[in-house]
């Protein structure tokens, strides 16, 4: 026995899921022949099929305007010599920046790493330029990457 639709063995022509179109009811065509609702369009952008049966999509990142605002001005701090805690790093960029327009938050991410917003995305910048900043409230030193 074999399906008059889609060619598969021990399957009758009434059981095929191919008869008719999932996506607007239709028993006139199948699925992938649907011309209301193409599924390839509804979906990612299929960007490469290596090997059959598998490939890759490109999905866009959809991030709100106050999202990419946060992750443009939010750096990673890290302690490359010695120990300090995030009070400590606080203090360090009060000292070196101040604290009349902007407080200064660092949290833990991990053992001797934080993450810490700055006002902007500039000064940020500036700050990535130092290979490694000398901590004046503890000895140690830091690094500090967007």
């Amino acid at each position: 026995m074999q399906c008059e639709i889609c060619g598969l063995f021990n399957l009758a022509t009434r059981e095929c899921r191919r008869q008719f179109c999932e996506f607007c009811g239709y028993g006139t065509h199948n699925t992938y022949n649907c011309r209301r609702c193409v599924p390839w369009n509804l979906g990612p952008e299929l960007c490469a099929a290596q090997v059959e049966d598998q490939s890759f999509f490109f999905i866009e990142e959809d991030i709100d305007p106050q999202a990419s605002k946060d992750k443009e001005t939010t750096a990673i701090i890290t302690i490359v010599e010695g120990e300090a805690d995030h009070k400590q790093v606080e203090v360090e960029f009060t000292n070196l920046m101040g604290d009349e327009t902007w407080k200064w938050k660092a949290k833990v991410v991990d053992e001797n790493r934080f993450t810490m917003r700055f006002p902007n995305a500039k000064i940020l910048g500036q700050w990535c330029h130092f290979k490694y900043l000398p901590m004046e409230c503890a000895e140690a030193q830091m690094k500090v990457e967007a």
